[in-house]
């Protein structure tokens, strides 16, 4: 299956942005179902292994990634490692059928997933799930911009040393901001 991003629903607001998320399984069906439910609120994308995510997530922006655990060749919570270095700042969701408490620990420590969802879902949770994903994302997005902001702002008070309305000690300031953005980079925001 190649992945692509499924067209835009006819009653969705087209001023309104919708999210880019991608969906991982390796079942055909599970895609189709959640294709069905999430297609008018969020942009689409679908992978049917860890191998074809990687590929969409080299060519997409991705906000948020669910993946099953279970799948042949790659783990979710592998897929999720790798998806971090590829786009620390997607928030990662591992979704599966079973209740294997290895798996929910090494998504957790491996991963630093999100949420752990598990299948059978409940269509108004998993909506709910990825709005609240998606409003997650956007908080640390704007806290990463605001931060870089302040940064440069901070350089360019270093070129006006003399100015009396500025603050003379930046250099805590500064060090703090870098620190932030630095937390940020580790974690993906």
């Amino acid at each position: 299956m190649t992945p692509t991003p499924d067209a835009p629903a006819p009653e969705a607001d087209p001023a309104r942005a919708r999210h880019p998320i991608l969906l991982v399984d390796d079942e055909e069906e599970i895609l189709f179902s959640l294709r069905g439910l999430l297609r008018t609120e969020f942009e689409l994308h679908t992978a049917g292994s860890g191998a074809e995510a990687l590929e969409v997530l080299a060519r997409h922006p991705i906000h948020a990634i669910m993946t099953d655990q279970r799948m042949p060749t790659m783990t979710g919570v592998e897929l999720l490692r790798r998806a971090k270095a590829e786009r620390p700042e997607a928030v990662r969701i591992v979704f599966t059928g079973y209740a294997d408490i290895k798996a929910v620990i090494d998504a957790v420590n491996q991963g630093e997933i999100y949420r752990y969802l598990t299948k059978p879902w409940d269509p108004d949770e998993l909506v709910a799930v990825f709005r609240q994903a998606c409003e997650y994302y956007d908080r640390l997005s704007e806290r990463r911009l605001l931060l870089c902001d302040l940064r440069d702002h901070l350089r360019r008070c270093d070129d006006r040393p003399d100015d009396a309305l500025l603050p003379r000690d930046r250099a805590d300031l500064r060090a703090r901001v870098e620190r932030a953005l630095a937390a940020d980079e580790g974690r993906g925001g």
